[in-house]
């Protein structure tokens, strides 16, 4: 009898722990939708800081952060530079866990999932080089002919020499 409680408590535990995990890719994943869409950021914001821990939340901010800056930038070219910043900056600018590296991967899956093209493969290239500590500058600006200045958030032909 007692075998057969520690055995439910078990599976308990492991069911319990599969619909955390199910229940954060699930907001994860909504709120990748959510922010892609441009549906008002306040509220992805306010979403984050109740139902997700200071992990996540970090890791989702850098990674919105760099979509923000992505989008303000408006440079071509660019696109893998934000991926790989974003990815970066959610693993190393945050508490460099394992933890902020899972939930990275997750947004990054989340955003390419079901995207089967050349450039979403290269995009998770460039998410898999910023979350293993990769210099994304070096690899993605001017050898690529991204104009973009991280230092001044510009996009100008002067900013490749």
């Amino acid at each position: 009898m007692l075998e057969l409680h520690r055995l439910k408590s078990t599976r308990c535990q492991r069911w319990h722990c599969k619909m955390k995990t199910l229940l954060l890719l699930v907001v994860v994943c909504s709120s990748a939708c959510v922010v892609e869409c441009g549906i008002g950021s306040w509220f992805c914001m306010a979403w984050h800081s109740i139902t997700i821990n200071s992990d996540a939340r970090c890791s989702l901010g850098k990674m919105q952060s760099a979509y923000n800056q992505m989008r303000a930038a408006n440079c071509v070219n660019c696109d893998k530079y934000f991926h790989c910043m974003g990815n970066y900056n959610a693993v190393y600018r945050c508490q460099r866990s394992q933890k902020n590296r899972e939930i990275a991967q997750t947004i990054s899956n989340c955003r390419e999932w079901g995207q089967n093209s050349p450039d979403s493969t290269a995009d998770q290239a460039a998410n898999r080089y910023g979350r293993n500590g990769g210099n994304c500058a070096s690899r993605y600006l001017c050898s690529v002919n991204c104009m973009y200045s991280p230092i001044v958030g510009t996009c100008r032909r002067s900013n490749c020499p």
